[in-house]
């Protein structure tokens, strides 16, 4: 887990909202972490790392971590890459400005 200043906790988690919602909208069974308060449940831990996004729709799944540092989290990131390898599950990243606007996608 990253260390975040109160400034990009803040950002970390608009970006974790709006991930969570675009996919809700997209029809999306969405679970989200850090955001409980918005009704979107707690995600599963996987490989022991618990995603910011977790969403299946239709037989797919999607993992998505939010960043505000694109140099966090390499470990939590390689442990989801392993699983969606292994089980098929797409796995992407996002990170997010001091604003939370999602600016730079990573796969």
């Amino acid at each position: 887990m990253a260390h975040r200043s109160r400034e990009e906790q803040k950002a970390h988690d608009k970006g974790v909202l709006a991930e969570a919602r675009e996919l809700d909208r997209e029809g999306w069974d969405v679970k989200a972490d850090h955001i409980s308060s918005h009704g979107f449940g707690t995600p599963p831990t996987i490989n022991g790392h618990r995603p910011d996004v977790y969403a299946k729709k239709r037989g797919g799944t999607r993992i998505v971590e939010i960043e505000t540092d694109p140099d966090d989290d390499h470990d939590q990131h390689t442990a989801f890459r392993r699983s969606a390898g292994q089980t098929g599950e797409n796995f992407y990243g996002w990170i997010v400005d001091k604003g939370g606007n999602r600016r730079t996608k990573s796969e």
